[in-house]
């Protein structure tokens, strides 16, 4: 019997709606109970915790002007302003196209406080919900990833992700892009408790109704209806739809500039901003175009992605299939999509350097899904390898695991410390509290306003500096 056969037999599942249910249902395996000795106020405390650290060591990351006193150009130039000026009136307001209700709600609640403050609640912010993210990816996936230590390194992954620093790191208006990886996993999630369909619902509703992306994963939601017909089984998807309802009208008023970029160029920023800045992050990445061009190290890279993916489709058994199958199609759509929107993402200018690209945000999701696919896999084999901790392990059988093991240890914390700290521009922008004095000083100035308007800070007036 395949290792994980005993891990999608569920209640529930013998009902699945004909053939495509039942074929579907591994895709949603039953979390183990926790060990009895693990009291939940213990747990509890164990991730509140864990979400301290975690959002410690995102703030922490950013080198140069520190994460908490610079603010993100949307946050600064949009949110905060739309907050003071339209307080909770501004919730549902469209921007760039589509809903973005939590980075709108941290606006509002930050346009409380003092001005001289935003940066660093932004900031705050963001780090916390990123944190958050982590540890509920920890907690969702004991479905696909037995191995607490696999989940761990997980979650902390979402803290490390190489490539975040480009954009979406420390910010209000970037923390949709941590909510749709959790969004994927909590699709996932069959939880046991209400507290635990509570908060699945809560993940997929914030995430859908921040992010119209959300939509990419429309096959998961229905596969999830296929496999799991009964209704407590789709708290997930209630909260997905319900989010997806809000952004409806949004998108529907909204306009947006779009642009049908040539399929090589689209094709190619996949390769080079998912595949290649997934497998090497940012310097390494770097280091490996310049010594044998862009091209070459990119098809190394999808060499890699290539060899985990396909062990795991012919060997990793039916729910590991369908996993790794479900994680790379949802990365290539979360992809794929803006930029089918947004062409000038795809042109050869832009994707030539995976130092910087504009729209990089768009592969952060489908980089951390990579991560995904190599833990869920790795946790196959190692049960294949028969390393088990609960008994002897047999080195000769238990030796491939270990050594893979290994392999993947080095590997991401080679990763993860070679870019766990660089210069971003953020880094380099002009500190907020600098911003805020001089435009507090050139508010006392008696200035015309066409003049006033081009020295303070775009949006920002002399009533908000002063508050």
């Amino acid at each position: 019997m395949p290792p994980d056969a005993d891990r999608h037999a569920a209640p529930g599942s013998r009902g699945a709606p004909g053939r495509a249910g039942r074929a579907l249902t591994p895709l949603f395996p039953q979390p183990p109970e926790a060990p009895r000795a693990l009291a939940a106020p213990g747990i509890v405390l164990a991730y509140l915790i864990a979400i301290g650290l975690g959002a410690f060591v995102l703030l922490e990351r950013q080198t140069g002007v520190p994460a908490w006193d610079s603010v993100g150009a949307e946050d600064r130039k949009i949110f905060l302003p739309a907050g003071i000026l339209h307080p909770w009136g501004s919730l549902f307001r469209g921007y760039n196209g589509y809903l973005e209700l939590v980075p709108r709600l941290i606006g509002d609640v930050i346009a409380r406080l003092p001005i001289r403050d935003a940066a660093v609640a932004f900031a705050v912010a963001g780090a916390l919900i990123a944190a958050c993210c982590a540890v509920f990816v920890f907690h969702a996936s004991a479905g696909h990833i037995r191995r607490p230590a696999l989940r761990a390194l997980l979650a902390i992954g979402v803290l490390l992700l190489p490539t975040a620093l480009y954009e979406i790191s420390n910010s209000g208006v970037n923390t949709p892009w941590y909510l749709l990886f959790a969004l994927f996993w909590a699709l996932l999630w069959r939880p046991r408790s209400r507290a635990g369909l509570g908060l699945a619902f809560l993940v997929c509703f914030a995430a859908a109704a921040s992010n119209v992306l959300a939509v990419a994963y429309l096959p998961v939601v229905v596969a999830r209806v296929l496999a799991l017909p009964r209704v407590r089984e789709q708290a997930a998807t209630f909260g997905w739809v319900a989010g997806g309802i809000l952004q409806v009208p949004v998108v529907l008023v909204s306009a947006r500039n779009t642009q049908v970029p040539p399929v090589v160029g689209a094709l190619g920023f996949y390769a080079r901003n998912v595949i290649l800045a997934g497998v090497g992050g940012h310097h390494l990445a770097t280091v490996a175009t310049n010594a044998i061009g862009i091209v070459a190290a990119t098809v190394l890279a999808g060499c890699v992605v290539a060899a985990v993916a396909g062990w795991a489709v012919l060997r990793g058994g039916p729910q590991v299939r369908l996993f790794v199958i479900t994680a790379l199609v949802s990365g290539f759509l979360l992809t794929m999509l803006p930029v089918g929107v947004h062409g000038d993402l795809a042109s050869p200018g832009e994707v030539r350097t995976v130092v910087f690209v504009h729209g990089s945000r768009y592969a952060q999701v489908p980089i951390l899904l990579l991560y995904s696919v190599v833990f869920v896999t790795l946790d196959a084999f190692l049960s294949r390898s028969s390393i088990r901790f609960e008994r002897p392990v047999r080195l000769r059988r238990a030796a491939p695991g270990i050594a893979l093991l290994l392999v993947v240890l080095v590997a991401f914390t080679a990763l993860w410390a070679t870019d766990f700290r660089y210069v971003n521009r953020r880094a380099t922008s002009t500190t907020w509290a600098v911003l805020v004095r001089d435009g507090q000083r050139t508010c006392e100035k008696r200035l015309p306003p066409r003049v006033l308007a081009r020295r303070l800070p775009k949006n920002l007036t002399c009533s908000m500096l002063d508050r």
